[in-house]
Parts: structure tokens; C-alpha cells; sequence
């Protein structure tokens, strides 16, 4: 934990491309309160749809959907958390996290 908590207070940018589940929300935020962060989601599936939202979030209660080849980017303080789940099993979703900076 403490490492995860070092890399967000003080990296500059990270990204990864994960792979969703149907059936299951991925958390895309730290786990607890972070430091804020810019969050860039693109769904590059060619034909699913990602659904983004809070813990709990499902394809029927959301907050946000991203249609295919689409991108969306929030700008978080340090207690808010993502999820992020999908309508077709082992979708692709790529994440680019960048910490806010000092006084933001």
C-alpha cells in the first residue's frame, strides 16, 4: 500500500490497458484516499461499451458510457474512486493516470 500511495503522490504519468469483465466492476482509482489525479479512459474495443461509474456500477446503473474507439477524461480529488465494467467479457479498456499538481 504505501508504495501505491508514493507512485501517485509523486510519478508524473501512468498507463495501462486493461482487460474488463462482464460480470465484475474494475477499480481503475488507488484503493483509499490518493493524492488526485487526471483520469483518461478509451474504450478500444470495436464493438463494446464500457460503463464507468462507482462501486457498484453495472451495464444497467451508471454514470458514464464510453461507445467504442471513444475517450473521456475527469479530473478526480483524492477521495473519489472510478470503476469501470463492460457489455462483452475480456474488452479492453487503455487508462492514463497523471497526479495533480501541488495546489490543484
Amino acid at each position: 500500500m504505501a508504495c501505491l500511495f508514493l507512485c501517485y503522490n509523486y510519478c508524473m504519468t501512468q498507463h495501462a490497458l486493461l482487460t474488463l469483465s462482464s460480470s465484475t466492476a474494475t477499480r481503475l482509482t488507488p484503493n483509499g484516499i490518493h493524492s488526485g489525479l487526471d483520469i483518461t479512459l478509451q474504450n478500444v474495443d470495436d464493438s463494446a461499451y464500457v460503463y464507468v461509474g462507482g462501486e457498484g456500477v453495472t451495464i444497467l446503473s451508471y454514470g458514464y458510457r464510453i461507445a467504442p474507439g471513444h475517450a473521456i477524461s475527469w479530473e478526480l480529488p483524492g477521495n473519489d474512486s472510478l470503476y469501470a465494467i463492460t457489455d462483452t467479457d475480456l474488452s479492453k479498456l487503455a487508462v492514463l493516470k497523471t497526479s495533480l499538481e501541488s495546489g490543484s
